[in-house]
């Protein structure tokens, strides 16, 4: 008698995977900022990098050529960033009060987004193009904001320069110095910074009362 041939079992057709299972989000200039944002307050404006920035995107480097022209361009969409947010900080401490009360709140609302956001913040400083009036604008606007601030001492405009020289002074130099660890006593920096503020209000107040004839 014979036997039938044994019949193996037809395998099922493989499942085909998709390409990639995961999801990459959009880039765009918006993604690109806030990536570069996150990589700079965290390690630094000076080591942001082209293929670190890719790398947080999710893309190769070569992609992300396709939306910024190199690390200069992504520095300046961190410096437009910044300059609008710090305007938008330290006037909104500001917004309300007048003489020294306005001055105080700039002063204080500036060192609040400059300890928070010291990468972007890095990217505000340095002076745009002479051609680039975006950046330009920027940046007067938010010294727009330092002179209203100024508006009750009556200032004439040799004093002014003065007086806006001496607030941003005042306060980058401590910022840069404390996010640098560079305060060491274990004094409070708050009370320092508020001591240096009170300082240069008295000097404030001084010179415009001797610009007003008044007494010293």
């Amino acid at each position: 008698m014979k036997t039938a041939p044994s019949k193996t079992a037809a395998k099922p057709p493989a499942r085909k995977l998709p390409a990639s299972t995961t999801h990459v989000a959009k880039v765009d200039l918006d993604r690109i900022r806030q990536e570069a944002a996150t990589l700079a307050n965290r390690q630094g404006l000076d080591r942001l990098s082209m293929n670190e920035l890719a790398l947080a995107l999710g893309i190769r480097p070569p992609s992300l050529y396709a939306h910024v022209s190199g690390i200069d361009a992504v520095k300046r969409l961190l410096a437009l960033h910044g300059l609008a947010l710090l305007d938008e900080r330290a006037g909104r401490a500001a917004i309300g009060k007048a003489g020294p009360m306005a001055v105080r709140g700039l002063l204080m609302g500036y060192r609040e987004f400059a300890r928070a956001n010291p990468g972007v913040y890095a990217a505000t400083i340095p002076t745009p193009p002479p051609e680039d009036t975006e950046w330009r604008a920027a940046q007067d606007r938010l010294m727009t904001t330092f002179t209203a601030c100024l508006e009750a001492y009556a200032l004439n405009e040799t004093d002014l320069v003065h007086a806006l020289r001496g607030l941003r002074s005042l306060v980058h130099g401590f910022v840069a110095m404390e996010t640098s660890a560079a305060f060491k006593n274990p004094v409070s920096r708050d009370e320092s910074f508020a001591w240096l503020i009170d300082s240069f209000l008295a000097s404030l107040g001084n010179r415009a009362r001797i610009a007003s004839g008044g007494a010293t």
